[in-house]
């Protein structure tokens, strides 16, 4: 459904003020009952991405969303990003303006100043009727191969610069995107930012167009009905080229490049300028007389272009001013353009046959009398008289000579002879050019069969050149990978060292804490049970004065006997004299309880001291570690940035190589295109001048040698 473009707005015009980001409008209509509160667009369906987040399709000025209503309709939601001077009041004047055109080249809007709450505060938006469709970009993607549909939309390109012109409008930002290209290929015009109205004289532009659509001269102050002539041209020669050479579409112009076949740098050096050298050169007559004009323009009328002068229509098709040229039918196969001489479309009428004029009446008269009197003269004078026989005989040749040479004194006999040897000189002609079609046809297929070879080892040289770089890549990120592990085992082995350590030093402080109070009880003062005076200083001569000075006892066998040995601090093991089996177990338990009751009482950690020497410690080797962690990810950044670098470098040094190669392989074919279809029309005319001379030819079949006998005996041809 095509709607006619109309302003609405909820207030007046609103200051210019700071607008929300394109990220902050797709958070927003993440709920669109709250962001469209109030509307007839609450609640509605938001086209989302594969992460379920609101699409958003950005643009210099705003970020564009689908958006579904209950009832089925689908917008185009326009959330501006930026603001430009008067929007309001443009949007207001364009409308207006349109709404009173009767064009399918318009797209209905309507501008709602109170459009989409953000952040609590309404901001404008454009809601938009949706267009299923495609921009130019994509279309030509799809359809650049099918020369009769890009010629159609070349011509309807064309007609839309001219209804523009009429209606006094300057759209602003002619270009790919914004020219829409529906199923059945007509045209629709969209963002409507920049557009000039009569209504508007005198503003600046709201904004300069696409950079590889304008002249290099262009600025602000020039914004009137004028505004794309520039741009008409970019896009109508390219559209043109493309239905003359479709292989020019691969062969000027990078995957995904946001052009047609020319671009800034060609505009702004066209002497310079590979891609606009292909089109002023190219074989195609017509194309090459249209790159020529536009390379004249940037030479000399780049800052005021002259309006865009389109060609007859390339594929046969009249269009009028007043013509629906959504309904433009194809009028059927042509010869390429280049191809001046056109082929008479029916065959002459055949001639009449041409019969003897001259007829002697001596000679008739004899020959009916030679014909009447030989059947029965001839055999009789053979039997009566043989000299009278050789007589008739020789009568008889001299009759056919006579009659011979009166048949080539026939005016008619020498034009069959023309016209039968002009037949055969033709019929031969025919043959030869059959020959030399099927000579140029093979050569075609060959030609195409190498092109193809050459598109297909083409292809494997950028997936090798891929490959080479992903394996690069993978080896790099192996390597970053590997040093990065092994970096953070060393962080977890600095840190397994750390709790180490300071289990080390609690384990030291708690033995030192354990000598130490162990020192305080002294043996001497015990009180242990059956271990006197004598005993004691037996142990102290030995070394065992406190509950320090020895670990534990063990006994050994001495004949009969078991002797106590006192294990010491050092490790050292002693005996002490009349110290028996009974004293020293009683001793030893003694120790034990002391160390159990001093044990209770151990430190459970390290000092702050001992804690903060180990942090300083081992906080610079993790920091070092950390160190080199952020270099080793700072080098991968600026290796895999010159991994990228050379990727970018071989791929361009690649596509120059290729463009050379689909440069001279695109010439071949248009050489042999064009030698085709020369060849096909030689053996046309060759087959249409071999039936003429057939037919001709055959007006002469009553001119034989039988026929002048005929003749003469009859006075009938």
């Amino acid at each position: 459904m095509t709607t006619s473009p109309s302003f609405t707005s909820t207030s007046g015009d609103e200051p210019t003020r700071a607008l929300p980001s394109g990220a902050t409008y797709v958070e927003a209509l993440q709920d669109t009952a709250l962001c469209f509160r109030g509307t007839d667009l609450a609640g509605a369906d938001v086209r989302v991405d594969a992460l379920g987040r609101p699409r958003a399709i950005s643009g210099n000025f705003a970020s564009v969303f689908s958006v579904t209503v209950a009832d089925g309709t689908r917008y185009a939601i326009k959330c501006f990003t930026r603001e430009a001077p008067e929007q309001a009041a443009r949007y207001r004047a364009v409308g207006e303006h349109l709404a009173r055109l009767d064009d399918d080249w318009t797209v209905g809007f309507d501008y709602v100043a109170h459009g989409i709450l953000v952040d609590g505060a309404w901001h404008p938006v454009l809601r938009m009727e949706w267009v299923e469709a495609v921009n130019l970009l994509r279309w030509i993607d799809r359809h650049v191969d099918d020369s009769h549909a890009v010629s159609r939309v070349a011509e309807r390109f064309a007609h839309l610069v001219a209804r523009l012109a009429e209606a006094g409008i300057g759209h602003g930002d002619l270009q790919h995107g914004n020219l829409l290209i529906t199923a059945d290929g007509s045209i629709k015009l969209v963002d409507y930012d920049g557009v000039y109205v009569p209504a508007l004289a005198g503003l600046p532009a709201a904004e300069t167009g696409h950079r590889n659509y304008q002249s290099p001269d262009r600025t602000a102050a020039e914004f009137g009905p004028e505004v794309d002539r520039f741009s008409s041209w970019v896009v109508y020669l390219s559209l043109v080229a493309l239905a003359t050479d479709p292989s020019l579409w691969r062969q000027l112009r990078a995957e995904d490049a946001e052009h047609l076949l020319l671009a800034e740098s060609d505009f702004a050096d066209p002497a310079g300028s590979f891609r606009l050298a292909t089109l002023t050169g190219h074989p195609d007559a017509r194309l090459r007389g249209l790159a020529e004009r536009f390379q004249q323009i940037l030479l000399h009328h780049r800052a005021a272009p002259p309006p865009l002068e389109p060609l007859d229509p390339l594929d046969g098709v009249e269009l009028s001013s007043g013509e629906n040229f959504g309904d433009v039918e194809p009028s059927g196969p042509r010869l390429p353009s280049w191809m001046v001489e056109r082929l008479e479309p029916h065959m002459p009428a055949p001639p009449p046959l041409v019969r003897f004029s001259h007829r002697a009446p001596a000679l008739a008269a004899l020959t009916r009398a030679l014909l009447v009197l030989l059947p029965f003269g001839v055999p009789a004078a053979v039997f009566v008289d043989e000299a009278v026989a050789v007589a008739d005989v020789s009568a008889v040749l001299a009759w056919a000579a006579v009659t011979a040479a009166g048949y080539r004194r026939q005016p008619e006999r020498a034009r069959a002879r023309e016209a039968r040897a002009e037949r055969k000189r033709l019929a031969n002609a025919r043959l030869a050019a059959e020959a030399q079609a099927t000579r140029v046809d093979q050569d075609a297929r060959q030609a195409a069969e190498a092109a193809e070879r050459s598109r297909a080892e083409q292809d494997r040289r950028r997936q090798d050149l891929q490959q080479w770089h992903d394996q690069r890549l993978r080896a790099h990120q192996r390597a970053v990978k590997v040093h990065l592990d092994q970096i953070d085992r060393d962080r977890q082995g600095s840190a397994a060292r750390m709790h180490l350590e300071e289990q080390r030093l609690l384990v030291r402080r708690q033995k030192a804490h354990l000598r130490a109070e162990l020192a305080q009880f002294r043996l001497a003062t015990a009180g242990v049970e059956g271990v006197g005076p004598t005993q004691i200083a037996n142990l102290e001569a030995v070394g065992i004065r406190t509950a320090a000075d020895f670990v534990g006892v063990r006994y050994e066998v001495d004949g009969h006997d078991r002797v106590a040995i006192f294990v010491l601090a050092d490790g050292r093991a002693v005996s002490a004299a009349r110290v028996g089996e009974v004293s020293a177990v009683l001793i030893d338990q003694w120790r034990e309880r002391r160390t159990a009751e001093v044990e209770a009482t151990r430190p459970t950690a390290v000092t702050p001291v001992e804690h903060r020497a180990l942090r300083i410690r081992f906080t610079a080797e993790r920091a070092q570690l950390d160190a080199e962690h952020q270099r080793v990810l700072a080098d991968a950044e600026v290796r895999f940035g010159e991994l990228r670098a050379e990727l970018r470098a071989a791929q361009v040094a690649l596509a120059d190589e290729l463009k050379t190669a689909n440069t001279a392989t695109a010439h071949t074919r248009v050489d042999h295109d064009r030698a085709a279809a020369e060849a096909a029309v030689r053996l046309e005319r060759a087959e249409r001048a071999a039936a003429e001379g057939a037919t001709r030819a055959d007006a002469f079949r009553p001119i034989s040698y039988r026929g002048y006998l005929r003749f003469l005996l009859t006075g009938r041809n």
